[in-house]
């Protein structure tokens, strides 16, 4: 059920974005909610952030998330959007193909965990263990990752992505499983076991934009709300870090 509901969620964007454009009868954009794509990895973390900015700001943040290979062929097709918040290669892309309208903004780390239920310990890594699958749906191989933990002969499940994964844990299908640092705050139930090392599993990269097809009165103010001290607490607080 989990991978046939992460896929229906992959679909959302093409039709969400028509829904978040209202218009009058001259074609006229009529809202000064904005529209950010973004990888779902970085989905809890900006929702935060858009909670505060809507609180400060009274401009509220419409954020659909999409896997990664998708992000830019969907912006190329000329998908309405007014951010980009992805991986740094990514938006170097999206970039190339003329769909950046300015500077990148900002870069944040996600790392990855193994996670277990809460109180379970070190005991959890005896598994079995789940991991994203190696598919354009992930940005992670899983599979490596914990190969180059050196485990010992640890049970492995795959499965489509980070969310996936954490609901296999929590249904207690899995006693671990590897997982985004942004994933965990949402899901108090869930904890870290062990960090892995970036030589293992280098943290994602997020980098934000304002792209090409924005329509939307001053994007921007996001970004620079990102930057600022309340945005920067409320991505961290969510498992992101600032990165140099």
């Amino acid at each position: 059920m989990t991978i046939l509901r992460r896929r229906l969620l992959q679909s959302l964007p093409l039709l969400s974005f028509v829904a978040a454009k209202p218009q009058s009868s001259d074609g006229a954009v009529t809202t000064t909610d904005l529209v950010l794509n973004c990888d779902t990895a970085a989905v809890p973390a900006l929702a935060h952030a858009a909670e505060r900015f809507y609180g400060s700001a009274g401009v509220r943040v419409r954020i659909f998330p999409t896997s990664p290979g998708l992000l830019v062929p969907q912006l190329v097709r000329r998908v309405q959007n007014d951010l980009l918040v992805t991986q740094a290669p990514l938006l170097r892309a999206a970039a190339e193909a003329g769909l950046i309208a300015d500077e990148a903004a900002g870069a944040w780390r996600n790392r990855f965990v193994l996670a277990a239920k809460r109180g379970a310990g070190a005991d959890a890594l005896k598994g079995p263990i789940a991991v994203p699958d190696a598919t354009p749906a992930a940005d992670v191989d899983g599979l490596a990752a914990i190969r180059a933990l050196a485990l010992g002969d640890v049970p492995i499940r795959g499965a489509l992505d980070t969310d996936e994964v954490a609901f296999l844990i929590a249904r207690g299908e899995v006693k671990a499983g590897l997982l985004h640092a942004a994933d965990l705050p949402s899901r108090p139930g869930l904890e870290a076991i062990r960090h892995l090392p970036d030589s293992v599993a280098p943290p994602v990269v997020y980098r934000a934009a304002v792209t090409t097809l924005a329509r939307r009165p001053n994007p921007r103010a996001f970004l620079d709300f990102l930057l600022s001290p309340e945005g920067r607490a409320a991505l961290t607080a969510q498992g992101l870090e600032i990165a140099a």
